[in-house]
């Protein structure tokens, strides 16, 4: 794998090693690894045509498809940038990426043309983003129909260029103001799929079921690792049906199935309805797995072995739970992935493998290049390291090593919370709460208080007749009286971002505005 400068070598060793198996099913066509090529190649070289070089950062802004696969790959053999955006983007917001991401090109689905007419005559487009062409995917495919599946010898002297060359840009949100381009070069998605692939030992045989949005550097991953093994990629367009996703997963036989906690949730009241038999791997990252999750996907997944995993955007994958592990340290995300070493630093600056609770550090190959046009976020997140000349990933993640090295989440260090002067996770007290048996999800949020500091509250959603006075007689059992939450607030459902992940801005938001929470909108459905 060493000698790997580009991520498309997969795509060719498997175009030529299995020609005919079958490397994409989408929910109306699926393709050979052959003609994937062929017409990844065509693709790019229609684009090349276009006026599209190496380097151009060129936005796709589409939902999970085979034609997104393709213009993956396409792009992969331009040299030019690939921005995956998710689909459930907004006007203002597309603007705002287009413009920032200095983008040459957009290409998107049909069927985001409002958003995209939105977006082109607000005042931001107009000043900043007029030279951006947009086109839509079905005009290229109409323009591609009747031409024979040829490749130019332009494009099959396009410069393969190194590892070092950015692949992927893509953007992802924080607590505050706009989101960040994680820049990330070949080498770094090279690395990373090589090392995910390999304690995943994904096999050729294997039907990945991609529900998780390709947008999100989860989504993604699945494409390029389907490649590494020359096994299947099952497209779903988005989780919103889930009844009708989970009976094309079973049709289908897929084998290896990457979640997110918010995705068990509606799966589980409906898996009796199906046999899952052949799923043998699950995955599961974008928040931690609970005793209770983990008791649902054993009694769900009797045959599969899962892996709990932890990550960011900015080096996609940290650590991994061995399944052996899952039974004995359930509450643990695990050890480095290979090819990583990590540590935790205190708040004197030490740095520790064991024993010690502190921010975690990254280092390796999957380390991001920085983030795209922000130089001030970038000098914060990475720093000097071991070697003169090397930097590490600061990632602002509170973690806890023990004494056999195996790493505990505990929360963002910028959503940490003081409370009548002592410090408190929010995801501590998220922890002991999922331990009540009749709570179904929970987030714990602060907001500005005049005694307190941080006041306190829990947002639950909850089964049975558990009341707000029940639950905080319960908790001052189970945890020191300074994490006890000052309120409980019993919610029908927590309101997610597009990622899946819990809006704990907007919840936060909310209760200051003191606004009512029972009626939080629910975007499409990843993480």
């Amino acid at each position: 794998m060493t000698n790997i400068t580009h991520l498309t070598h997969w795509l060719d060793r498997a175009a030529k090693e299995a020609a005919n198996k079958t490397a994409v099913i989408d929910t109306d066509r699926e393709i050979s690894w052959f003609m994937l090529r062929l017409q990844a190649r065509q693709l790019a070289d229609y684009l090349r045509e276009k006026g599209v070089e190496k380097g151009d950062r060129v936005i796709v802004y589409m939902p999970n498809s085979l034609t997104f696969v393709l213009y993956f790959w396409a792009l992969q053999y331009l040299g030019a940038i690939f921005i995956p955006l998710n689909p459930e983007t907004k006007a203002g917001k597309l603007s705002w990426l287009v413009d920032n991401a200095g983008c040459r090109l957009l290409i998107a689905d049909p069927a985001l043309n409002d958003e995209i007419t939105i977006a082109q005559v607000s005042e931001h487009w107009q000043q900043f983003n007029r030279h951006t062409r947009v086109c839509f995917s079905h005009e290229v495919a109409a323009a591609l129909a009747n031409e024979p599946y040829r490749i130019s010898v332009e494009c099959e002297r396009l410069a393969t260029g190194i590892d070092l060359d950015l692949a992927c840009i893509i953007y992802t949100s924080g607590s505050t103001g706009h989101p960040k381009g994680v820049m990330l070069s070949r080498r770094n998605m090279i690395t990373a799929a090589s090392s995910v692939a390999g304690y995943l030992q994904l096999r050729d045989d294997d039907r990945i079921m991609s529900f998780i949005p390709m947008s999100f550097d989860y989504g993604l991953y699945q494409v390029i690792m389907s490649a590494l093994a020359q096994c299947t990629l099952i497209v779903e367009p988005d989780f919103r049906r889930p009844l009708l996703a989970l009976q094309r997963m079973v049709t289908l036989r897929a084998t290896v199935l990457p979640i997110v906690p918010t995705m068990l949730r509606l799966i589980a009241p409906l898996a009796s309805r199906y046999n899952f038999a052949s799923i043998r791997t699950v995955t599961n990252t974008a928040a931690a797995l609970h005793t209770g999750d983990i008791d649902q996907l054993r009694h769900i997944f009797p045959h599969a072995r899962i892996y709990s995993m932890y990550g960011l955007t900015e080096c996609h994958r940290c650590t991994y739970l061995p399944p052996e592990y899952l039974a004995t340290h359930p509450q643990s995300v695990g050890i480095a992935i290979p090819n990583t070493e990590l540590w935790v630093v205190d708040d004197n600056g030490q740095r520790h493998t064991r024993n010690a609770t502190g921010e975690l550090v990254i280092r390796g190959a999957t380390v991001m290049c920085g983030y795209w046009r922000n130089d001030e976020k970038s000098a914060e997140k990475l720093r000097p390291g071991l070697l003169p000349g090397e930097n590490v990933l600061y990632t602002g993640d509170i973690c806890r090593l023990d004494d056999q090295g195996l790493l505990y989440f505990i929360g963002r260090r910028d959503e940490m919370l003081k409370s009548c002067g002592e410090k408190v996770a929010p995801k501590e007290v998220e922890t002991v709460l999922n331990r009540h048996p009749q709570v179904v999800q929970v987030a714990v949020v602060g907001i500005p208080h005049a005694i307190y500091g941080d006041e306190i509250i829990a947002c639950v959603v909850t089964r049975g007749d558990l009341n707000e006075k029940a639950l905080s007689r319960w908790s001052k059992t189970q945890m020191e009286s300074y994490m006890v939450p000052h309120r409980f607030l019993l919610m029908p459902q927590l309101p997610l971002n597009q990622n899946g992940k819990v809006n704990r801005t907007l919840l936060q938001e909310q209760l200051m505005a003191g606004t009512t929470l029972a009626a939080c909108p629910q975007p499409g459905l990843m993480e």
